[in-house]
């Protein structure tokens, strides 16, 4: 598996992932076309946006990424990932994360990872306690317009 920067020519797996109901369920159902040029644009301009390549020359399955975020006032780096329906439950994201959990450690400006996932997302929640993130509270996020109640993890890096 790698993870390769995701670029241009990333758009139609952007649309497949976050135009599919099943993927946005948790995200409060699939985005509109206007939201999907939006969406790419940000994933083109965030340089820890990644495409998971599972196989060597084959085509990407699926994204990941570390973005700066503001919480409380201050800038954390949260961390997300999305795969496509059909190959989930396969260890995709699970492998996915370990990668960029490596990568983050080498990066001296990534000291900790967040992430958000809907409480109702049991895979990502169950990622999160894999990989030994504190549960820190619950939050309601806004997500492309809608309201998501989600588990606020971290990870420490260092």
């Amino acid at each position: 598996m790698e993870l390769v920067r995701y670029t241009d020519a990333d758009l139609g797996l952007t649309e497949a992932l976050e135009t599919d109901p099943e993927v946005m369920r948790e995200l409060g159902g699939p985005i509109t076309p206007s939201e999907l040029t939006a969406s790419h644009r940000r994933r083109l301009q965030a340089p820890w946006w990644l495409t998971i390549v599972p196989e060597s020359e084959g085509p990407a399955v699926g994204t990941i990424g570390i973005w700066e975020k503001t919480l409380d006032g201050e800038t954390i780096h949260e961390t997300g990932w999305m795969v496509l329906p059909a190959l989930q439950g396969r260890g995709i994201a699970s492998s996915a994360l370990t990668l960029l959990i490596e990568l983050a450690r080498a990066e001296p400006r990534f000291e900790r990872m967040h992430a958000f996932p809907p409480v109702s997302n049991t895979p990502s929640n169950t990622l999160c306690r894999k990989f030994d993130f504190t549960l820190h509270d619950q939050r309601e996020f806004s997500y492309a317009g809608r309201t998501l109640h989600c588990n606020h993890w971290s990870l420490a890096l260092r």
